[in-house]
């Protein structure tokens, strides 16, 4: 497992994009942008925190493309331990939002951990079909929630990323999100470097 950790750069890359995480989460908190919408015309109050996920789960993407190749002929389970990290960078995620959404009194922190479920999951599905461009994916998703996703202010139903906390509808998307993304990663073997 000590080699599999070097090889994904964990203890480089992901403790240092948690870090990160972490400061934005901070710096960032109930910070509201106001961004244009092309459905109403008018500005979208779009929550800063929206885009605290995105280095994360890029990093996450960036560890599991780092892959040596003896993976290919491996007897020991490395894609079942891409999965442990995925669900370990989730946790981690959703204890930093929670324990800084209490402590800061700061609501939009409490939605962290969805957010990154769901972009993960999101991120993992699209994964063996796009390879390593698949980071894209919810930055895209991002980009239509910001631009697209308010009507008046409110956020429209399928935007999952700034409803509330709470909501039972993004809480299951973004649950199935992951479960998918994380059957993806389990199922598939992306090709090594030589």
């Amino acid at each position: 497992m000590l080699w599999w950790l070097r090889a994904r750069r964990v203890t480089t890359y992901l403790s240092g994009a948690l870090l990160a995480f972490t400061v934005l989460t901070v710096l960032l908190q109930d910070t509201v942008a106001r961004l244009p919408s092309f459905l109403t015309g008018g500005d979208n109050p779009v929550v800063a925190m929206l885009l605290v996920p995105v280095p994360l789960y890029a990093t996450l993407l960036l560890c599991l493309e780092n892959r040596l190749p003896a993976e290919a002929t491996a007897v020991r389970t490395v894609r079942l331990w891409d999965v442990g990290l995925a669900l370990a960078t989730v946790a981690a995620a959703s204890l930093v939002g929670l324990v800084l959404g209490a402590v800061l009194d700061a609501p939009a922190a409490l939605s962290l951990g969805r957010n990154t479920a769901f972009l993960c999951g999101l991120a993992l599905c699209v994964r063996p079909l796009t390879g390593p461009a698949g980071v894209m994916v919810p930055v895209a998703w991002l980009t239509a929630v910001m631009l697209f996703g308010f009507r008046q202010g409110h956020p429209l139903f399928w935007t999952v990323l700034p409803r509330e906390p709470g909501d039972p509808a993004s809480l299951v998307a973004a649950t199935v999100s992951l479960l998918v993304g994380l059957l993806a990663l389990a199922l598939h073997r992306p090709p090594t470097r030589t």
